[in-house]
């Protein structure tokens, strides 16, 4: 069951699901009410079943609580909440663990003991989009590359941009977002395509183009990797909840 709603209950202001079992989580869900977030949780095969998946910003997911999910249904939970990040919470505090939950689509990975101040600064960090937070950040490489992201090339042409090694530029990109030079860049033009997506008409070819993908297929197949479902498909389901809020 869900806990304190049913399914059809889920709505579109909710901004943060707890995927798995509340009761057992090591979240403090009443903490995080009071820091004026609005909370909700289910178990796996109800938040993959939901008849009207909620508009989230952020997705908890739990692989260690009493009901535990599974990081191999990561990817099918990202096809239902297309918009949101997913934070994977673990009983295991490995390298490896966090590895195989970024490879799995996760956007951040956190172990036990997870500590509140933290966790919320990891859920603000996600509903911000990647290139105002790397502006925020206040590191200057990281700000640029956010800003600039459809025109740059290659990690060269940062690196040549500032008077900067290649191993400087990463590094850097690395110490402020936790990700490579790469995946920040596809971040950064992602959040861009979605904007477009959702607000334009171009079609999939123009829009690759206007974020700095060299082909469709390359653009289609990163953002499929990210967003669990193709570019085609997010703006149809963009398309289709725009047109139910209306009807409301």
């Amino acid at each position: 069951m869900v806990a304190g709603k049913n399914r059809s209950q889920i709505r579109e202001q909710e901004t943060l699901l707890i995927v798995g079992d509340a009761d057992s989580a090591d979240v403090d869900v009443p903490s995080l009410r009071d820091r004026g977030y609005s909370v909700h949780s289910a178990i796996e095969e109800v938040a993959l079943n939901a008849p009207r998946p909620g508009n989230y910003s952020v997705v908890l997911v739990d692989l260690a609580s009493t009901r535990k999910c599974r990081l191999k249904d990561l990817p099918q939970l990202k096809k239902v909440y297309p918009r949101a990040k997913f934070i994977v919470l673990d009983g295991r505090g490995s390298i490896e663990a966090a590895v195989a939950a970024i490879k799995a689509g996760a956007w951040d990975y956190l172990h036990r003991p997870i500590s509140l101040d933290l966790l919320c600064e990891k859920i603000d960090q996600a509903k911000v989009p990647r290139d105002a937070l790397a502006t925020l950040s206040g590191d200057p490489i990281v700000a640029y590359i956010g800003e600039h992201a459809t025109a740059i090339s290659s990690r060269s042409a940062v690196a040549n941009r500032f008077g900067l090694s290649l191993d400087t530029v990463s590094s850097r990109v690395r110490a402020v977002t936790g990700k490579t030079f790469t995946e920040y860049l596809h971040l950064c033009r992602l959040d861009q395509a979605l904007r477009l997506l959702a607000s334009t008409e171009l079609n999939i070819s123009q829009v690759a183009a206007r974020v700095g993908f060299s082909t469709p297929q390359h653009f289609s197949r990163i953002f499929r990797k990210h967003n669990g479902l193709s570019p085609a498909r997010y703006r149809l389901q963009e398309r289709a909840q725009k047109n139910q809020s209306s009807e409301h």
